[in-house]
């Protein structure tokens, strides 16, 4: 069994979905990681472990940052280098072999409508592919917001699920082929981020990839924000997107 967390970001142009999946088997070694590193927080930036640790707060450009700690708030320095430590975090367990991948989702809106249900479409689905390959199935865990449509997708996913192919068409002449997510079991639950540090660590991902994606002015990105995704490269699941070198869907 693989576990996914999934969260989103969204600006005026790009909608982005990511997921971090750990195998079960190895779940505990990556609650271990992470409950150290947010000790590490508390011993040396003073943030409690029970604070929700939110990108918005700890990229802010302002002094002091939005982000609390037992006795005032992080400068925007120590809440970009808390931000990249995150990321470090789960490239670091992907190297020592911890069961951990991510898969992301990046679409321009480019004025079509539905965005957030393509992506997650896209989404669910290379989750789906990873667990076939994997030969082991999935299960989903997101922030509690927007259920009904996440719910509502799924079960139409796990019945009909078009896949268009790669070339002209599939072998026996059609456009699309249904793959229905039969690697995706139990239905997604929903959680709270502010009790989860897993489905922070994926929104940290997904907001890692928009400053990417979005940039920022010149002059304005003297803590290299923009390239805090490139943090991340043996955790990436390439396959997810042959055609970008980070894996990338855009499609």
């Amino acid at each position: 069994m693989r576990l996914y967390y999934l969260d989103e970001r969204e600006s005026a142009r790009h909608h982005i979905r990511s997921a971090l999946g750990v195998d079960a088997e190895r779940w505990n070694d990556l609650f271990r990681a992470v409950r150290d590193w947010r000790q590490e927080l508390r011993r040396r930036y003073r943030v409690p472990v029970t604070v929700e640790l939110l990108p918005f707060d700890l990229l802010s450009p302002t002094e002091p940052s939005g982000c609390e700690t037992a006795d005032g708030w992080v400068s925007p320095e120590e809440g970009a280098n808390i931000f990249r430590g995150g990321l470090r975090l789960l490239e670091d367990a992907s190297r020592r072999g911890a069961g951990v991948e991510l898969i992301n989702v990046c679409l321009d809106k480019g004025g079509r409508g539905r965005t957030d249900e393509v992506s997650l479409g896209r989404l669910l689905t290379r989750i789906n592919t990873s667990a076939a390959r994997a030969g082991c199935h999935a299960f989903l865990i997101f922030d509690h917001v927007h259920e009904e449509p996440i719910r509502a997708l799924y079960r139409r996913l796990r019945v009909h699920n078009p896949i268009p192919s790669r070339y002209e068409a599939w072998e026996d002449g059609s456009p699309t082929r249904n793959v229905p997510l039969a690697r995706v079991i139990g239905g997604p639950t929903f959680r709270s981020a502010e009790d989860d540090h897993l489905l922070q660590l994926a929104g940290f991902v997904a907001h890692a990839l928009l400053l990417q994606e979005q940039g920022v002015g010149a002059g304005e990105d003297d803590r290299d924000l923009t390239r805090l995704f490139f943090t991340l490269d043996h955790v990436l699941n390439r396959e997810a997107s042959r055609r970008d070198p980070q894996g990338v869907v855009r499609r």
